[in-house]
């Protein structure tokens, strides 16, 4: 039977019209997109593990961008440090050449030094303009900022921060400790004043020498020509006699200073009313005196419209008050205490508080007769505990034109702080001046103390410590005249012990001993129980930083770990197990972004820094030096100042530059282009992973295209055939 009205037939046939028409549109889709996911109906499980796989490949992709990026500024640095480490070989060639004196005129030797300062300069200019994106690379605008007390800076000889990622962290602490010292490559001579002919070849790090001794050659002969030839050989010669048990005596001189602290001079402005008076007490005791005392200057404002203000005129602090329509003051106590101590210029003279019997609110208005009220503390005192003891490093070594001096003077200028340098064996310390450029009350002892022993030139000479019974508190009263420091020398005792060492410490350095003619046996220790030997080697110094064990070369220890990676040196003088010393790390560096994670797993934080002549240079002296005028320069090598000095500045320089050359490098290789590499292999195999999952398999999908269209047509074909059976029906009432 046939129904007209409900052609069910022709609601199936349209059904799979419809159904073969979606399926087609979807394959045309698919192929034209080339994707097999357009919308989450797709496939929602595929849709999830894609968009998931598609962030990691941006990840990735970003990630090798920024690597690029890192990579293209290290080459940029490295290609303007290679250029100052051939300035630096050049300059050594013109030292070198300039020192063959006695085939150049004179004439000949300033043209090197032309050519050193021209080279010097050009250095500087490098390193001020090499940039990358607008950013300095080499002018230490890179480098890390560090943090470090005077307790621990006096520890540490140096310290170079080379990687370091904060993290979270606002700030990285460094601890380091001493786990085994460093020691120097020693031997030790007992057998007293040579009684025949003898000949040594001494040999050490640097190179070896021949030494020729009579047979009367006395423990001093021994070792002046072991020293004289330190240079040559890398060993140095020292003794002590064992029959008093005592080195040589180092010499010493007391610097002192005595009187008692000047009081702050204080005033009070009075005035009628409760809780209105005012307490001035200057801010440094002894700083002003006389003429230069301070003074506080009361005021009715002109205009009864202008509030309380404060100002200050060399010494004289001016207080203009607030009056009403009266010429009346309205000023209360305690706003003047606040404007007072809001201005700088009027804290730095004095300090200003309510007095006691006032209560503490400040809530009266000043008021009553305004009259200066002057500050003045009278004549400088100086307070105890100012005493110091100055006392040579070297027992015995320094003598003659070598026996160090210190020197005090003072500053130019008020703003200068405690200064120290020194000149071969002469210190001068410039001591810091007040605003009157007169007194150095503000300058304690202590303060002394510790700039004299954070200079690495002076600490060589000599040691600053408290004399007995102070403790650094007082202040410094200085004399200009130089001190001289004595030293005696140990006397050549059969007894004595005489002991050859190497100037460094660290595995590297050895002393030995080869007796050509005569006889002349080495020990290792000292003692009954010495064993005799030719030939000892040094030992390096282990330390533990941030819990890491850091081997290290010679009093130098290096870490290497995830976040941090630096460098420290401590002074032979705390050379000593279970020593320990602190840096803080509070900024600064340069942070490369470089793994997909932003954390301290993906990020590369890196220090590069100032190369330049003020910072180039090492132990010897700074290249700067080599300058005309600089007191290293060719003209100025002489009986003060040799060759080897200059060399040893050189070599120094262009072993600091090769190091960061060597470290950017390291990092180039080993961490960015590997980490390229793996990315770029990462990307790859995640993208291949997202294609099984997102993308259209033609084959497939042209099948189904092909069918759909088939599907397409038959369900048109049997849809008209539906269609035209009720016309069929219609022919029946016909």
């Amino acid at each position: 039977m046939t129904r007209i009205n409900t052609n069910v037939a022709a609601l199936r046939g349209l059904r799979s019209v419809q159904r073969a028409n979606s399926l087609l549109n979807t394959s045309l889709e698919r192929l034209s997109t080339g994707v097999r996911i357009n919308s989450g109906k797709d496939d929602p499980a595929g849709l999830i593990a894609s968009e998931t796989l598609k962030s990691q490949i941006i990840a990735i992709e970003t990630s090798i961008k920024n690597s690029n990026r890192a990579n293209n500024v290290i080459a940029t640095a490295d290609a303007a440090l290679g250029e100052i480490s051939g300035l630096l070989n050049q300059i050594r060639g013109l030292v070198q050449e300039g020192l063959n004196s006695g085939a150049l005129s004179q004439t000949e030797i300033d043209a090197n030094q032309l050519q050193i300062d021209s080279a010097l300069s050009a250095i500087n200019r490098i390193s001020a303009n090499t940039t990358f994106g607008g950013d300095k690379l080499i002018d230490g605008s890179k480098s890390f900022t560090t943090q470090v007390s005077t307790t621990n800076a006096a520890k540490i000889s140096d310290f170079q921060i080379d990687e370091a990622v904060f993290g979270s962290s606002s700030t990285i602490v460094v601890d380091a400790t001493v786990a085994t010292a460093a020691e120097r490559g020693t031997l030790y001579y007992t057998g007293g004043d040579l009684t025949q002919e003898t000949t040594i070849e001494i040999s050490g790090s640097v190179g070896s020498q021949v030494l020729f001794f009579g047979s009367s050659s006395t423990y001093e002969n021994i070792r002046d020509a072991i020293n004289a030839a330190t240079d040559v050989t890398g060993v140095q010669a020292s003794f002590v006699d064992d029959a008093t048990s005592a080195a040589a005596a180092a010499g010493t001189v007391t610097l002192a200073a005595t009187g008692t602290a000047a009081t702050a001079g204080t005033a009070t402005f009075t005035s009628t009313g409760d809780e209105n008076d005012l307490s001035f007490t200057a801010a440094t005791a002894g700083a002003f005196s006389g003429t230069n005392a301070v003074s506080v200057v009361f005021s009715l404002n002109t205009d009864t419209n202008d509030a309380s203000s404060v100002s200050v005129t060399g010494n004289q602090i001016t207080i203009s008050l607030q009056n009403d329509t009266n010429s009346a003051s309205i000023a209360v106590a305690s706003d003047i205490e606040a404007l007072f101590n809001a201005n700088t210029n009027a804290t730095a003279l004095a300090s200003i508080s309510l007095p006691d019997d006032n209560g503490t609110t400040g809530a009266g208005v000043v008021s009553g007769t305004l009259t200066n009220a002057t500050l003045n503390n009278g004549t400088n005192n100086y307070d105890t505990n100012n005493d110091i003891l100055i006392t040579n490093d070297t027992a015995g070594l320094l003598t003659g034109t070598n026996i160090p001096s210190i020197a005090f003077s003072l500053q130019a200028d008020s703003n200068d702080g405690t200064s120290v340098s020194v000149s071969g064996s002469a210190i001068t310390v410039a001591l810091a001046v007040d605003a009157t450029q007169t007194d150095t009350s503000a300058v304690q002892a202590s303060d002394v103390i510790a700039a004299i022993n954070g200079n690495t030139a002076a600490a060589a000479l000599v040691t600053a410590s408290n004399a007995t019974g102070n403790d650094g508190s007082g202040y410094f009263n200085y004399t200009s005249a130089a001190q001289t420091i004595n030293g005696t020398d140990a006397t050549g005792a059969t007894t004595a012990t005489l002991t050859l060492s190497s100037q460094n410490y660290g595995s590297s350095e050895f002393v030995e001993i080869n007796v050509l003619a005569g006889s002349f046996d080495t020990y290792d220790s000292t003692g009954t129980s010495a064993t005799q030997i030719s030939r000892d080697v040094g030992a390096d110094i282990v330390a533990n930083v941030n819990g890491q064990v850091a081997q290290g070369t010679g009093l130098k220890a290096s870490v290497s770990g995830a976040n941090l990676v630096a460098a420290l040196s401590f002074n032979a003088a705390n050379n000593t197990v279970g020593e320990t010393a602190q840096i803080t790390i509070t900024g600064g560096g340069s942070l490369f972004q470089i793994g997909q994670e932003v954390s301290a797993a993906g990020q590369l934080g890196m220090g590069i820094e100032a190369v330049n002549t003020a910072r180039l240079g090492g132990i010897s002296g700074k290249i700067y030096e080599l300058g005309s005028g600089r007191g290293k320069s060719l003209n100025d090598v002489g009986p003060n100042v040799s060759g080897a000095d200059l060399v040893n500045i050189i070599d120094e320089s262009i072993n600091r530059v090769s190091r960061l050359r060597g470290r950017l490098g390291a990092v180039q290789k080993n961490v960015i282009e590997t980490n390229i590499t793996s990315l770029g292999v990462a990307l790859e195999n995640i993208s291949a992973a997202r294609s099984e999952i997102i993308d259209t398999d033609f084959a497939a999908e042209t099948a189904q295209l092909t069918k759909s269209q088939i599907i397409s047509q038959a369900s048109i074909s049997v849809l008209q055939i539906a269609n035209n059976n009720p016309q069929q029906v219609l022919t029946l009432l016909g």
